[in-house]
């Protein structure tokens, strides 16, 4: 079994794919190894290379009482955009992401929470003109025993 946090990525990567317009295929990723093709735009990259994760020694995680960890994962959500209006193409897709997200914040049981901490559509300081792309961070916060991070903790 993958670590709890995989886990989590694809927890979240199944709850942006039911969105209509990125069922298809490429059309989200957890990583990516190359730009996404404008044919396929818009799409998203899931990922947690904007911050570490942290993680907290948690006592008695565990029915015998076992040493573990409470974890904060910053996971974001990269929406690369292809529109006339990328403020308005991003709030729009946005407001999709947060509402399915929104409809099971412990995603299944995996996570004790899964909250929206802040988003931002990414724009040249120097023109104040859309790079084409936003991100919304999910801080997801959850539970494992210290020898197995794969499951769950108390």
């Amino acid at each position: 079994m993958s670590h709890l946090r995989s886990q989590i990525f694809d927890a979240i990567k199944t709850v942006v794919a039911t969105i209509p317009e990125f069922a298809g295929e490429g059309k989200v990723a957890r990583g990516r190894n190359g730009p996404v093709r404008a044919e396929a735009l818009p799409a998203i990259t899931l990922s947690w290379a904007d911050n570490d994760e942290r993680a907290e020694s948690r006592p008695f995680s565990t029915a015998d009482g076992a040493h573990g960890y409470d974890r904060e994962l910053p996971l974001s959500i990269i929406v690369h955009l292809r529109d006339e209006d990328p403020d308005g193409e991003f709030d729009r897709i946005a407001t999709l992401i947060e509402t399915g997200m929104a409809e099971d914040v412990a995603l299944g049981g995996l996570a004790v929470e899964a909250l929206l901490t802040s988003s931002r559509l990414f724009v040249d300081p120097q023109t104040g003109l859309a790079l084409g792309a936003g991100r919304l961070v999910y801080t997801v916060h959850y539970k494992t025993p210290g020898a197995d991070p794969t499951v769950t903790a108390l």
